[in-house]
């Protein structure tokens, strides 16, 4: 979660005395348990501002953070990427040919679990002493979870480490985890997407979802890793359509490198957990041209 790490260097800026302000749309139904606590706490009311919002604040000392990506076409926001002109990348993707070129500072750390991770040790080490709210903590803790898949995959003592010591702050662990629940509805389009899930090379399965709306991509990653709880399948894809946009995620135990294949179409991520977004293709076309890259893969490896 991506948020949980916006959080941390929120508070890290006004720490140092800095005005700070996180700039994003307001998140889907999937995490509306969430959003509705932190839309709760005043001072998140003026804190956290629309793309239309932030453009108007940009000015030559603006200082732009961006986490989670490195990558110009994964960024939410294009056009306050292009206004600022100083920019500080935090990220743990492996870095790609699309990637921020005029960064002035890039903590990118592939071995890391998470950005979650990363910003909370740029938190815990920092030389003035930073103080997190209970909901930058969850929600930090959750960033580390998500993306370590409840700390099976990717871990290492820093992960523990910065797990530890957000857990100091209370975090209430059941709590975060409700965060990520699937209501009723989505629960059954996951089902439905696992239901109809074709397998190619005996132990890789590939999904659509046919639904398109703002929780679509969320969809496609739970999914996703649901498909591999099935007994012998060791990498999973999930696409949907949202917009003109396809949206691919792509999960692994790590027998197979998701993030190679998703890199022949201009995605990214980690061995077991990866991403990419593709246009001016059907769902039909992505799904043939994702078939190819997979195979691609298998035959570079053999």
């Amino acid at each position: 979660m991506h948020f949980g790490s916006a959080l941390g260097m929120y508070q890290l800026a006004k720490s140092l005395g800095k005005e700070c302000n996180i700039v994003t749309e307001p998140i889907g139904d999937s995490l509306g348990k969430f959003w509705e606590e932190l839309n709760s706490i005043d001072e998140y009311k003026n804190a956290i501002v629309t793309e239309e919002e932030a453009i108007k604040l940009v000015s030559n000392n603006t200082l732009l953070i961006i986490v989670d990506t490195h990558k110009t076409s994964f960024v939410e926001f294009p056009s306050i990427l292009n206004a600022a002109k100083r920019k500080i990348i935090i990220d743990h993707h492996r870095k790609s040919t699309d990637f921020i070129e005029d960064a002035e500072v890039s903590f990118h750390e592939v071995y890391a679990s998470s950005t979650a991770e990363l910003v909370t040790e740029l938190i815990q080490y920092a030389k003035d002493d930073v103080t997190l709210n209970l909901i930058e903590a969850e929600s930090l803790y959750g960033g580390i979870m998500v993306d370590t898949k409840n700390f099976t995959f990717k871990t290492g003592v820093r992960t523990f480490e910065a797990a530890a010591y957000l857990r100091k702050y209370g975090v209430d662990i059941i709590k975060v985890k409700k965060w990520f629940q699937a209501d009723l509805e989505s629960y059954n389009e996951i089902a439905d997407i696992v239901k109809k899930a074709e397998i190619i090379e005996d132990s890789i399965a590939i999904s659509v979802c046919e639904k398109e709306d703002e929780n679509t991509n969320l969809i496609c990653a739970k999914a996703a890793d649901e498909l591999l709880t099935i007994s012998n399948i060791t990498a999973s894809f999930v696409m949907g359509k949202v917009g003109e946009k396809i949206f691919i995620s792509g999960r692994s135990i790590g027998d197979i490198n998701v993030q190679i294949i998703l890199e022949k179409l201009g995605g990214g991520g980690h061995i077991t957990l990866a991403g990419a977004q593709l246009e001016g293709l059907s769902l039909e076309e992505a799904h043939d041209e994702l078939v190819i890259r997979i195979h691609e893969y298998l035959t570079e490896i053999m």
